[in-house]
């Protein structure tokens, strides 16, 4: 059953529920690392984590008690002006928290916006109940001036009913609320919001309300649409154009007329659009997929750096002349084109590379990974997400870095590889980003 949001009431509806997750958390350890992270005691935490993991008394289930009891604390403390942004950090895993989000959406700051939001994006809350919770909040304050309670309403509008109020939202003057409402007709797959969004996907001022503004326009679908983004296509940018390409492919645009304007790209367009064409063609098959591939394969071995990459990760390895041209980039001078064919050896299935191709890529990114640069954090994440195990150690010797982001991967990277209680140890860091990632990341295995 998806949550409804009731404004003040909402505390008292989920003080039961609260009271009972917190026991059951109380049930799996009763450590002195769950009673500091509970308390928020984040020093205390580091020298109990320490001494847990030391004897061996840190289990799987207890790093995830102790996840819940970091990132629910981060909730109930966040305060503004930051803390709407640190909900935001814990939106992946929205669901396992939904009971201290509602708890601190009851609130009046931005930041229980901010927790209502998080709700409604996750499918948890009703939008009908948003859209009260939103009107009830507004009560006392200038809600012409509070742009996050009108982006919460904005994003609510996802019925047909909504339609006059949504497309109003889509020319309001904060972008934030433009894009909530983009969204909103994204999800309400109104035909009557068609010429409101070609209108943002051409004048919009805000990159990404004109990228969303394509998309939701793409999934309506129709010959009308197909021919007013080709016209839209001539004043894009490139990111613009790839996301026409996208909308292009889409079931309702692809048909009707979509297809015919995809081979147009890939026939006449360079660079990450044509890229985007040609990926589109090839996961759509049919008509023009052979010669999409083609297109593939002449980005990996002329392009520049950036679209070679992104041709590297978007042609299909079941083509055998695919891959031919990634074992010849392996010899690359380009360190960027190199490490992404070792990326995708690594990645694929079994049945895609084979075994030698694999082990090779695998050795040439544990060489990387044994580095100190961007691309060897980066190379730790590919070998953990691909269960290489001679990846822990590394992953082990980030944890003491002085960066945030190389101790933010290298919690993902332990838990990725099952290390759930040596990448508990990242819970009582210092920086809270990195404690609601890991908490996330926790929470997420399963």
């Amino acid at each position: 059953m998806r949550r409804v949001l009731s404004g003040s009431s909402l505390a008292g509806l989920l003080f039961l529920p609260a009271v009972i997750a917190v026991a059951g958390v109380v049930g799996c350890t009763s450590s002195a690392s769950l009673r500091a992270a509970e308390a928020g005691r984040f020093d205390e935490l580091r020298r109990t984590l320490s001494d847990e993991l030391r004897r061996g008394a840190l289990d799987r289930d207890d790093a995830r008690a102790i996840a819940r009891a970091v990132a629910e604390g981060e909730i109930a403390r966040a305060t503004p002006p930051s803390g709407a942004e640190r909900l935001r950090e814990l939106r992946t895993c929205a669901r396992t928290l939904e009971d201290a989000l509602a708890e601190r959406a009851a609130g009046s700051d931005a930041v229980a916006t901010a927790a209502a939001m998080i709700l409604l994006e996750a499918g948890i809350s009703d939008p009908g109940s948003v859209k009260r919770y939103a009107s009830e909040a507004a009560a006392g304050r200038d809600a012409g001036k509070n742009a996050a309670l009108r982006a919460l309403e904005a994003r609510a509008l996802v019925t047909a009913e909504d339609g006059a109020a949504r497309r109003s939202r889509m020319l309001d003057g904060d972008q934030e609320v433009r894009v909530s409402a983009l969204r909103a007709a994204a999800a309400a797959a109104d035909p009557s919001d068609r010429e409101a969004l070609l209108e943002a996907a051409r004048l919009d001022p805000y990159p990404l309300a004109r990228t969303l503004a394509i998309r939701a326009a793409g999934a309506l679908g129709g010959r009308d649409v197909v021919l007013a983004l080709r016209d839209i296509w001539t004043l894009s940018d490139e990111p613009g154009r790839e996301a026409i390409a996208e909308a292009w492919a889409t079931p309702r645009a692809l048909g009707d007329g979509g297809r015919a304007q995809l081979l147009w790209v890939i026939s006449t367009q360079r660079g990450a659009p044509a890229i985007a064409a040609a990926r589109a063609l090839v996961r759509e098959g049919g008509e023009g997929a052979g010669e999409a591939i083609s297109v593939l394969i002449g980005a990996i071995r002329s392009s520049q750096s950036r679209d070679r990459v992104y041709a590297i990760l978007s042609a299909p390895l079941a083509d055998p002349a695919v891959r031919s041209a990634l074992v010849e980039a392996q010899g690359d001078p380009d360190e960027a084109v190199v490490f992404a064919v070792h990326s995708r050896h690594v990645d694929a299935p079994a049945r895609d590379v084979a075994a030698r191709e694999r082990s090779a890529a695998v050795a040439w990114l544990m060489k990387l990974a044994a580095g100190t640069s961007t691309r060897a954090v980066l190379a730790r994440g590919v070998l953990a997400r691909a269960g290489i195990r001679a990846a822990v150690p590394l992953l082990e010797r980030d944890l003491r870095s002085r960066e945030i982001p190389v101790r933010d991967a290298a919690g993902a990277g332990l838990v990725a590889l099952g290390e759930i209680p040596r990448a508990a140890s990242l819970l009582a860091d210092a920086e809270p980003q990195v404690r609601t990632s890991v908490a996330c990341a926790i929470l997420g295995a399963s």
